[in-house]
């Protein structure tokens, strides 16, 4: 490769990389003007510099607020500049080693940036802060902060916009560089949404908004619809942003406080949307057409599924006299919905709920909802095909001679997909249980390690605290670094991870 990594031939890596700058640091500024109003506080070591460079201790309690998100907002100014001017020449087809650098860098990137308001307000170390950041980023959910705590308004908000920007990126990519990364992985299946997918920079730039445009028009339709409930501006934003990038935080008061049935129903719609496939959402919006939901195959198993659980975890939460009736159907409902789409909302204490209850949603979250969503697991149309596999291999076994096909949405299935498909979820299993062992090697219970290390792989955080453990402040160096890693990992696609792992290791290969 002439003139290395950064002089020739990844222009359009770079030129994402600045756009994706350009878009942190427009995220900072809503929180960069509310901290004037905040009561922050700063390290000692900032404190002491803002106070030698203004004319005293009230110069630099005025600027404390700034500093935490100014800092952060020059360095994404600053490095959008020169990822710009390194990606000038970018207008030509994305190549895969560019796709995978982006694809793993890009979150990196993010989670670097966005930890500094918290390390620079003292409030956490360094590694907590970045796990703090990568959770958010990766829509996760986890955090290092105690529920209890109160943050002041401005980290909340950052911390909102961390997460809905992490799935605005999430749907970037997914309609721009992930088809070319790992395309051949399910991105593609969903054969009847006939999305032109290309590597060519047109084609993406047209896609980019597309995204945006689905993403930005429905949380705007959530943040109305919680505000007509009763909520507050600023309550309705947090959990409209939260909600549409499948990103429940303990931070936020979410359900649970509230109590009312009718914002429960509300979330559930809400998180329903959410898991559908925001590609398909597009179609239907420049078609016209809602029957192009109804048709969708994977869309209807999903909903399926949700209702099904709900109604189970329901049906036995009264059986074993959990709850009255009602309030069995209700909160089963909730929890199967929340834990399916992975948003991971709660709308009451689960940890003291029956083993089977807590299973189901474990495996909930596993299953994830549709292609296309923020949300995280293995995705309801790839189990789809694997299932369907299946039942096409037990046909082939009873009548040898048959040619079977596997088909989805009555369009055939490449076997090239389906073994890719069997691929993934073996990888997917050898990396829940060997990140589960890597968490427990730090001192977490063995369940909890399970929980914990499920819910970083799936995206969705909650699943920790089915087993009854929320003490991520404690976590080791170890226990925090291996669940950073799975966050990656769950975000990115394993593929991903891999090919970018080749081709870094092919290009050091040919250096040395």
């Amino acid at each position: 490769m002439r003139g290395g990594f950064v002089r020739q031939g990844y222009e359009i890596f770079w030129y994402l990389m600045s756009r994706l700058s350009l878009a942190l640091a427009a995220a900072l500024l809503p929180p960069l003007a509310l901290s004037p109003r905040d009561a922050l506080s700063v390290g000692s070591g900032v404190r002491g510099v803002l106070a030698f460079a203004g004319k005293g201790e009230a110069v630099a309690a005025q600027g404390e607020g700034l500093v935490l998100f100014g800092v952060p907002l020059l360095v994404a100014l600053g490095s959008g500049a020169l990822f710009c001017w390194l990606g000038r020449a970018h207008r030509r087809p994305l190549r895969l080693g560019e796709g995978a650098c982006f694809a793993v860098l890009a979150w990196l990137y993010l989670a670097a940036v966005g930890a500094l308001p918290f390390v620079l307000s003292g409030r956490l170390a360094p590694l907590a802060a970045f796990f703090e950041s990568m959770a958010a980023f990766t829509a996760t959910g986890l955090s290092c902060f105690p529920a209890a705590e109160a943050l002041p308004p401005s980290l909340l908000l950052w911390h909102g916009l961390m997460s809905w920007l992490g799935g605005l990126t999430f749907v970037v990519m997914l309609v721009t560089v992930l088809p070319q990364v790992s395309g051949c992985f399910g991105i593609t299946l969903t054969a009847r949404q006939s999305v032109a997918f290309s590597p060519v920079w047109r084609r993406m730039h047209l896609a980019l908004w597309r995204g945006l445009f689905v993403y930005g028009g429905l949380t705007a339709l959530f943040f109305a619809v919680l505000a007509l409930l009763g909520l507050t501006p600023f309550e309705a934003l947090l959990l409209a942003m939260l909600t549409i990038s499948t990103a429940g935080s303990s931070l936020t008061a979410a359900f649970q406080p509230y109590d009312s049935p009718a914002l429960e129903v509300a979330g559930c719609l809400m998180m329903l949307v959410t898991g559908g496939n925001f590609l398909l959402y597009w179609k239907a919006i420049s078609r016209r057409s809602l029957g192009l939901l109804v048709r969708d195959a994977e869309l209807r198993a999903a909903l399926v599924i949700a209702a099904a659980s709900g109604l189970l975890i329901g049906a036995h939460l009264f059986l074993t006299q959990t709850y009255a009736a009602g309030e069995a159907l209700r909160h089963g409902l909730f929890q199967a919905v929340s834990f399916f789409t992975t948003v991971g909302f709660s709308s009451t204490a689960v940890a003291g709920w029956p083993g089977f209850d807590r299973y189901l949603l474990f495996l909930l979250a596993f299953t994830g909802a549709c292609l296309g969503s923020p949300a995280g697991g293995l995705k309801t149309v790839r189990l789809l095909v694997l299932g369907r596999m299946t039942a096409e291999e037990l046909r082939r076994t009873l009548h040898p001679h048959m040619v079977v096909c596997v088909r989805l949405d009555g369009l055939p299935v490449p076997d090239k997909v389906v073994g890719r498909l069997l691929a993934l979820f073996f990888l997917t299993v050898v990396v829940l249980l060997s990140g589960t062992l890597a968490v427990a090697a730090s001192g977490v219970p063995v369940l909890s390690a399970l929980g914990l290390a499920a819910g970083c792989l799936t995206s969705t955080g909650h699943t920790a605290a089915l087993f009854g453990f929320t003490d991520l402040a404690g976590l080791s160096v170890l226990g925090k670094s291996v669940c950073i890693g799975l966050m990656l990992l769950g975000r990115v696609e394993i593929f991903s991870a891999l090919l970018f792992a080749c081709f870094v290791g092919e290009r050091l290969r040919r250096r040395w």
